[in-house]
């Protein structure tokens, strides 16, 4: 839960991003929901869940893992495509999971794009 300050603050960095981006707020804050999601899945990947769902299953982790990430990635993309916005996924699990920009996003300068947390 946020306090008041942290509040205005948040709303101000949103309304910037959207401007920038040209999105609404309702927007903004679907993507940060589902960035969010997908959050989970690089933490559960990162912390070995994968692992232990798959011992003695049909589907190796890897495989598990691949198929959770292109779903939820996918939906991410289409949407942002549909926005005609660029992505990129941080996959690692320790920060904001969606950058976006107007422009390609190169993967070694990702932090010159807008981040959705």
């Amino acid at each position: 839960m946020y306090n008041r300050k942290e509040r205005e603050y948040y709303n101000e960095q949103r309304d910037r991003a959207c401007k920038r981006l040209g999105i609404t707020k309702n927007q903004y804050n679907w993507l940060r929901r589902k960035g969010e999601e997908l959050n989970k899945i690089y933490t559960a990947n990162c912390n070995g869940d994968y692992e232990k769902l798959a011992q003695g299953g049909k589907v190796d982790a890897e495989t598990m893992y691949n198929m959770d990430c292109t779903t939820k990635e996918g939906l991410i993309g289409m949407k942002v495509k549909e926005l005609g916005l660029k992505v990129f996924f941080q996959t690692d699990p320790r920060g904001a999971t969606i950058y976006l920009d107007t422009k390609e996003i190169p993967s070694n300068n990702y932090t010159q794009a807008v981040c959705i947390y």
